[in-house]
C-alpha cells in the first residue's frame, strides 16, 4: 500500500479510515511501528473491518518522513480496501498498539536487513519479523524441498521477480497479491514456452517466497539465474482474483477469522459464520465443495439446515443406469464403439468421483478436479454448450449430466470447451435453484461457498448471471475447509 498524501491543514489532525477486510492487527501494527519511527504524533485502532489513523499535522517534516517510510517499508495486504482522508478538530494524543503475532512473510525492512551486505543481520536465516508491533518474534517451522526440477503437482516459487512478465500473464491485482504480506498462492496462465513445455502445463500455482526458509533458497537460486524452483505445494493458503474480488478458497495458517461454533455440521458451521459476517437476518447457501459435496443451506428464524444435497456420486452406478435406459444405452454402444479405450476405463474403476469421471471422458492426463478446471480455462469464446443439469425422483440426475457430456464428446466437441461447458452449467444449475429456493422461502441473500469456487469459470458465472442478487462471497473466511 502506497499511503495518499499527507496535506497539512489549519485543523489539528488528519484523519485516514482504511477499509480493512480482516480482523487481523498486522497491518495495523506496521502502520503503528512506521508512526513510532517518524515522530509523528499519531494514534492507530482497528475495529469492524475499519483501522482509524488520527496524525497531528502540525510537523509536516514528520508527516514527510512517514509518507517516505510508508511507501518504502509498509507492506501491501489482501484484505486492503479503500482509504478515505478528511481533516478533524480533534485533541490528539499518542496510543499503544500491540498486535498478536501471525504466520506472514517477512517484511521489507526484514527484507533489506536479510540481503543488505552491510547489515548485520544480513544472510541470518534465523531473523522474525518483529515490526508489526507484536508481542513477540516467533518462528514457524517448514520442511519444503524445493527443487529446479518438475514433479506432477509441484507449485512454482518465484525466485526472480524481474522476470515475472515474461514467465506468466497475470493482472496488477494478481501481482499484488502474489507479493503481499499474506504470500497466498494462485493459480495463473504460463506465458514462458520453455516453462510450458517443461511442466506439460499451461497453468499453474504460484508463490513468492514466504518465510525465512524460501527466502535463502530464492537468494542463492537468483545468484545462479535461476528464475524458479518447484515445490509440493501443501495449499495452506490459496486465493483467487476474479474481477478485482479476492477471495481465500482454503486457509489453514490462521489468517482466515476464526469460526465460531454455531453448528455440528461443518458445512452448516462456516455458511452461518458467514451469514453472521454478512449480517444477514436469513440467507440461502450454496456449498459446491470437493470434499463435501454439493448441497444448498438455508438460514432463517426457525434455524438452519441443508434443504437439498447431491447423493454421492458413483460411476459403476451411473453406467449400469445408462445400460437400463433405452435412449443412454444405445449412446453408450456408440460412445464404446469410437472410444473404446475411455469405457474400458471407466469399467475398471466403477469407484471414480465425479471429477476423476470427467478426465476420463476428456482423456486428460491427470484424473483430478484441477485438471478438467485448467482444460475449462483454455477456452475463451463465449456461451458454452446446453448440459443436462436436471432432477428425478432421487435427485440430481448424474445419468443426464455425464450422459449428456458424453454425447457432446461423441460429437467431436472440443475438451477444452466440453470442460467450460460443464462448469458454466454448474454455475447455471446454482442459479437456478437459488431462484427456486428464493421463491419458496421469500429468502433474497445468498452466499457462495466450496472449493469449486477455485475454477474462475464458475466463479464469472455467478457474478455474471446472479448479479442482481449480490452473491456473498466472504472476506473474512475462507469457501472451504
Amino acid at each position: 500500500m502506497r499511503m495518499q498524501t499527507l496535506k497539512v491543514s489549519t485543523k489539528m489532525a488528519i484523519k485516514q479510515t482504511i477499509q480493512y477486510n480482516s480482523k487481523n492487527s498486522y497491518f495495523a501494527g506496521f502502520l503503528k511501528e512506521l508512526i513510532n519511527e517518524s515522530g509523528v504524533i499519531g494514534s492507530v485502532a482497528q475495529n469492524n473491518k475499519e483501522i482509524i489513523l488520527l496524525l497531528d499535522d502540525s510537523d509536516t517534516n514528520a508527516l514527510t518522513r512517514l509518507t517516505n517510510l510508508t511507501a518504502k517499508y509498509l507492506p501491501h495486504s489482501i484484505f486492503l480496501g479503500e482509504i478515505q482522508t478528511q481533516s478533524e478538530s480533534i485533541k490528539l494524543l499518542p496510543s499503544s498498539f500491540t498486535s498478536d503475532t501471525y504466520n506472514i512473510s517477512l517484511c521489507p525492512k526484514c527484507l533489506e536487513l536479510l540481503t543488505n551486505p552491510s547489515s548485520q543481520n544480513y544472510l541470518d536465516d534465523t531473523i522474525k519479523c518483529h515490526h508489526y508491533s507484536n508481542k513477540e518474534a516467533r518462528e514457524y517451522p517448514d520442511t519444503t524441498t524445493f527443487s529446479a526440477h518438475y514433479k506432477e503437482g509441484d507449485a512454482l516459487l518465484v525466485v526472480d521477480p524481474t522476470h515475472i512478465k515474461t514467465l506468466f500473464l497475470m493482472t496488477e491485482d494478481e501481482l499484488k497479491a502474489l507479493y503481499s504480506i499474506e504470500k497466498p498462492t494462485l493459480k495463473v496462465t504460463i506465458k514462458d514456452e520453455e516453462l510450458k513445455k517443461l511442466t506439460g502445463k499451461k497453468f499453474i500455482t504460484i508463490q513468492s517466497p514466504y518465510n525465512v526458509r524460501s527466502t535463502m533458497v530464492s537468494l542463492n537460486a537468483k545468484e545462479s539465474e535461476i528464475p524458479y524452483l518447484f515445490f509440493k505445494n501443501s495449499n495452506d493458503f490459496k486465493v483467487v482474483i476474479i474481477q478485482k474480488n479476492i477471495t481465500m478458497i482454503r486457509e489453514t495458517k490462521g489468517l482466515q477469522q476464526t469460526l465460531e461454533p454455531l453448528s455440528d455440521t461443518p458445512e452448516l458451521n462456516r455458511f452461518l459464520n458467514i451469514q453472521k459476517e454478512a449480517h444477514f437476518v436469513s440467507a440461502i447457501g450454496v456449498n459446491l465443495s470437493l470434499e463435501h459435496g454439493i448441497s444448498f443451506m438455508l438460514s432463517n428464524e426457525l434455524g438452519a439446515k441443508k434443504v437439498l444435497s447431491f447423493s454421492t456420486f458413483i460411476l459403476s452406478e451411473v453406467l449400469e443406469g445408462m445400460r437400463r435406459d433405452e435412449r443412454k444405452s444405445k449412446m453408450l454402444i456408440n460412445f464404446e464403439a469410437k472410444y473404446p479405450k475411455i469405457i474400458d476405463e471407466m469399467n475398471k474403476n466403477g469407484s471414480y468421483n465425479l471429477f476423476e469421471t470427467l478426465s476420463t471422458i476428456l482423456e486428460l492426463q491427470t484424473k483430478t478436479f484441477e485438471a478438467v478446471s485448467d482444460k475449462s480455462l483454455e477456452f475463451h469464446g463465449n456461451g458454452g454448450l446446453k448440459i443436462d443439469t436436471n432432477f428425478d425422483e432421487t435427485g440430481f440426475d448424474y445419468l443426464s449430466f455425464i450422459g449428456s457430456i458424453m454425447s457432446f464428446k461423441l460429437a467431436n466437441t472440443d475438451e477444452h470447451y466440453l470442460a467450460y461447458s460443464t462448469f458454466e452449467a454448474l454455475g447455471d444449475m446454482s442459479i437456478t435453484i437459488c431462484n427456486q429456493l428464493k421463491a419458496k422461502y421469500k429468502i433474497d441473500n445468498f452466499i457462495m461457498m466450496g472449493n469449486m469456487f477455485e475454477n474462475s469459470i464458475l466463479y464469472s458465472r455467478i457474478l455474471s448471471k446472479f448479479t442482481l442478487s449480490h452473491p456473498h462471497f466472504s472476506k473474512l473466511f475462507a469457501l472451504d475447509d
